[in-house]
Formats: C-alpha cells, sequence, structure tokens
C-alpha cells in the first residue's frame, strides 16, 4: 500500500521549532515567516493553523520561500527535508504526535556586528545605530525599525525550554550567541545529543574558540555555523565590524584543532553586494576546504530587507554569477547553490529598490567612515 504524503507536507514544521522570546514569536523552519505571541504558553498553539494547510494540499504563506522556489521549477529547502523523510511516520505527523526534534532559540540582540541585511531585532549595534536616526528605507522601514523587547527573555527561555526536557538537538542564536552572557545557563537548561550555533566567530585571540571546541566533550555533535558572505573590503563593509584577517585566522585554527565530532559549515547570505564576490568567495572556500575535508558551505539569498535582495542586482553581473553557481554546483561540499540558481533567474532587476539601495549604502558609509566595495553606477 502506498503512503499518502500531501503535496504540500514538510516534516519541518512539526520537527523544528524557533523561539524568540526575546521578539515574543515563533516559527517552524529557518526559511518560515514569523508568528507574533504575546506570552510562551502560545508557542505550540501559534502554528496549528500551518500545520494543517500543509497537511490538506494548502501552500501556507509562512512558507513562501520554498514556494516561490518550486513554482519556478527548483529545488527548495523542503525537498531537501522531505528526501531525508521516513514516509513511514506520516501518521504520527498527521496526528501531531511528533516530538520536537530540533530547537531553536534566541538569546537577545546582542552583538558586536552590524550587517547591512541584519537589524534591530538581531543586533545591538543596529538598535544603537537607528534609535535617534532612523535610515530613510522606506521600502523596508519596518524591517529596520526598532520593536518593543520583552525584558524576561532568557527567564521565560528557560521556563519554557525546562518543560520539554529532552531533544536532539539544541540550536542558539542571537545577536552573536558565543559572546553572550546567558550562553551556558542556557545550554545546562535542556538535555540534548548536538548542539549548534551561528556565530560571527570575531575573536581576538585562540583562547574563547579553545573553550568552545571543549564543548565537544559534552555533545555527540557539535555544529558551528560561521557566517562570512564575501571576503575582504566586501566581506568588512557588509558584516561591519569584522576584522576579515583576524576571522580568516580564526577560521584556519578551528579547522586544523577542532575534533571530529564538530560539524563546521561556512553560511553565506547573498544580497545584491557580496554575490559579486561569489568568484573570491568559492575560492577562498577552496582554500579551507583543503584543511578540512569535511568543511560544508551553505548558501542562502536574502529576501529581506528588500534594498538587498537580488532584485537589486543589476542584470550585467548575472551571466558571470549564473557561470560561477553551475561550477558551485558540481562540488559536493557545497549545499544551497540550485537555490542561488533559481533565486538569480527569477530575480527582476527594480530601480526603485537600486535607488533606495544607493542612498542606503551611501549613508551607511558615511555614518561608518568606511567605503562602499562596490560601483554603484553600474546600473
Amino acid at each position: 500500500m502506498t503512503t499518502h504524503i500531501p503535496k504540500t507536507f514538510c516534516p519541518a514544521k512539526w520537527d523544528e521549532i524557533f523561539v524568540n522570546l526575546g521578539a515574543n514569536y515563533v516559527y517552524a523552519c529557518c526559511k518560515s515567516v514569523p508568528i507574533r505571541i504575546s506570552k510562551k504558553e502560545d508557542i505550540e498553539l501559534a502554528l496549528s493553523q500551518q500545520k494543517y494547510n500543509l497537511l490538506n494540499d494548502i501552500q501556507d504563506p509562512s512558507c513562501n520561500y520554498c514556494w516561490k522556489l518550486e513554482n519556478q521549477g527548483h529545488t527548495s529547502l523542503r525537498h531537501r527535508y522531505l528526501n531525508n523523510f521516513d514516509d513511514t511516520t506520516i501518521d504520527q505527523y498527521k496526528n501531531n504526535n511528533i516530538k520536537i526534534k530540533q530547537i531553536e532559540v534566541n538569546l537577545g540582540n546582542e552583538c558586536n556586528f552590524q550587517c547591512t541585511y541584519c537589524n534591530p531585532k538581531f543586533s545591538s549595534q543596529w538598535e544603537s545605530d537607528v534609535k535617534d536616526k532612523p535610515y530613510k528605507t522606506y521600502s523596508d522601514r519596518y524591517f529596520y525599525a526598532i520593536d518593543e523587547k520583552n525584558k524576561n527573555n532568557i527567564k521565560d527561555t528557560l521556563a519554557w525550554l525546562k518543560t520539554v526536557g529532552s531533544i536532539d538537538k539544541l540550536y542558539l542564536l542571537g545577536g552573536e550567541p558565543l559572546q553572550n552572557k546567558h550562553f551556558d545557563k542556557i545550554i545546562g537548561s535542556i538535555k540534548s545529543k548536538e548542539i549548534g550555533f551561528a556565530t560571527n566567530f570575531s575573536f581576538k585571540n585562540t583562547a574563547k574558540i579553545d573553550e568552545i571546541i571543549k564543548l565537544a566533550d559534552n555533545y555527540e555533535r557539535v555544529q558551528m555555523n560561521i557566517s562570512i558572505d564575501s571576503t575582504g573590503k566586501n566581506a568588512e563593509f557588509s558584516r561591519y565590524g569584522m576584522d576579515f584577517d583576524q576571522m580568516l585566522a580564526n577560521i584556519r585554527y578551528l579547522l586544523v584543532h577542532a575534533p571530529e565530532n564538530v560539524d563546521i559549515s561556512l553560511l553565506s547570505v547573498m544580497t545584491s553586494i557580496t554575490i559579486r564576490d561569489l568568484d573570491n568567495m568559492s575560492l577562498l572556500v577552496d582554500q579551507l576546504y583543503q584543511l578540512r575535508p569535511s568543511l560544508t558551505w551553505t548558501l542562502n539569498y536574502c529576501r529581506d530587507p528588500k534594498i538587498l535582495t537580488l532584485d537589486t542586482l543589476p542584470d550585467k553581473f548575472k551571466c558571470d554569477i549564473s557561470e560561477q553557481i553551475s561550477i558551485l554546483k558540481n562540488k559536493t561540499y557545497i549545499q544551497g547553490a540550485d537555490l542561488i540558481e533559481g533565486a538569480v533567474k527569477v530575480a527582476k532587476f527594480n530601480s526603485t529598490l537600486y535607488g533606495q539601495l544607493r542612498y542606503f549604502l551611501e549613508e551607511f558609509s558615511k555614518r561608518k567612515n568606511i567605503e562602499i566595495p562596490v560601483d554603484l553606477d553600474d546600473a
């Protein structure tokens, strides 16, 4: 008997839950749209309608990241989840009888970086920057806005985690989680086989890196996702606060000294600025891969803010970028090249957004006293 899997089903909606009680929202899957909640008790109920839709052949809007790619005939993140899905467990999902496998919690927006495509919700540097003088970002005015924060974030997060008991994997976000004073408290509040975190890895020496490596003694696996989108001056502008040479030295140290149960992945967000440096980034990853053949490189593309999406990438760059992506697709340690390929193909240059991008980059450059790494007269 053939097991019926709804055509819109995605196990991630049940298997993963992402909670940010500092900003009072929850979502399932890293690319899903957040839902506002009023208290931690609303976490499970918040996702019920989305689960219903995915079980009834309805493309829930929260999953538009994948629907957009699929509707254009491209491979999506949902497809990757389904490739590893055990069809015989579908009834457990239909009955909502699945234990959460992965929890991701946000420790707060404390961060030493101010990435151009980030915002006050995830960066205290952004919060300080726009508090008294917002950028005139028009199409993205809500993206860079400051939301009211829950002052009991850590207390509420700890209380909720303790009700869960144990999971397969705990994943931590910030801000910068590895420099958050509550990091140890959170990881000690719940049992997990694995732990993971996203980090800008901007330590000034190797002492902190050695401390992190020691976490491997307490878990079956440790997943370290290091955010790096481009190289040199492009990197230092796009992820403002970065010392590129120091970060590169940190990454090389980690690749050489981390034990085998530490999985290391470089994460890159392709904006209309960082994707112009894709060839240099690819060469760098090739070099780092030689130091540790288990290294992976995961690519994603920017959806917000609108001014930094691929809709502000001038058409003249697309041919060379598409050729570069076709090369990346043949390398087994690279994930997401097909996602980027699809996003580049469907992107349509928007001159209005490009004008807003020019203003934003010029204002950002002025405030930070740093040169814009690309030519803005190339549209």
